[in-house]
C-alpha cells in the first residue's frame, strides 16, 4: 500500500469523528488534522515509514500529538510526543497484542529477494520486521503501527481513535 492509499484509509475511518469535534485537515503530504485550544493548536499527525512499502514485510506509521502556536505540522512546539506517552498499560498490551497479529501473516521473502546480496547487517535489520513483539511497550516506547493490507489499517484505527479521543479531550480540560 502506497502512503496515499494509506493516508486515504485512515482519513476515511478517523476524520468524520475529529470533523464533529472542531478538527480541520492540515494542508502538508501526511495525514494531519487540528483544532484551535485558546491560544494554542492541538495537532495530530498520522506519518508513514520513509522506507515506503515492502512487498513482504508491508510498512508502518507512526501518531505524533503536537501542541503549538500554529496549526502546522512539525513546528515549534510546547508539546510534541507520539501516541505512545499518552497511553496506559493496557493499550500497550493491545498494541502488542495487535502488532503479532499483524506479523503472523507475513511471509518472508525468499533466498532470492534482493535483501540478501546485501551487507549482513542490512539483511539482519530487515529480519527483525518479521519477528514478533515479546516485551511490552511503555510511554518512552516509539512505536511504529506494522500495516501489510487495509484489513490492518482498520484493525489500528479501531484501537487508536478511542486513544486519541481521550487525549483529544484531556487536552480541551487544560491549559496543556
Amino acid at each position: 500500500m502506497k502512503s496515499t492509499e494509506v493516508y486515504k484509509e485512515i482519513n476515511k475511518i478517523i476524520f468524520p469523528n475529529l470533523k464533529f469535534k472542531g478538527f480541520k485537515k492540515a494542508k502538508t503530504g501526511m495525514l494531519g488534522f487540528y483544532k484551535q485550544l485558546k491560544e494554542f493548536y492541538l495537532v495530530i499527525w498520522f506519518q508513514c515509514s520513509q522506507d515506503g512499502f515492502d512487498q513482504f514485510a508491508g510498512s508502518e506509521f507512526i501518531v505524533e500529538i503536537q501542541i503549538s502556536k500554529t496549526n502546522e505540522i512539525g513546528t515549534a512546539s510546547v508539546l510534541r510526543e507520539r501516541i505512545p506517552f499518552f497511553l496506559k498499560e493496557k493499550d500497550f498490551k493491545d498494541i502488542v497484542r495487535i502488532e503479532n497479529e499483524i506479523k503472523s501473516k507475513l511471509h518472508k521473502p525468499p533466498t532470492t529477494y534482493f535483501i540478501f546480496n546485501l551487507p549482513e547487517n542490512i539483511q539482519k535489520w530487515y529480519m527483525k520486521k518479521f519477528e514478533k513483539v515479546t516485551t511490552i511497550y511503555n510511554n518512552s516506547s516509539d512505536i511504529w503501527f506494522k500495516y501489510f493490507d487495509q484489513a490492518d489499517i482498520e484493525k489500528w484505527i479501531k484501537l487508536i481513535e478511542p486513544m486519541i479521543n481521550k487525549i483529544v479531550y484531556d487536552f480541551e480540560q487544560t491549559d496543556y
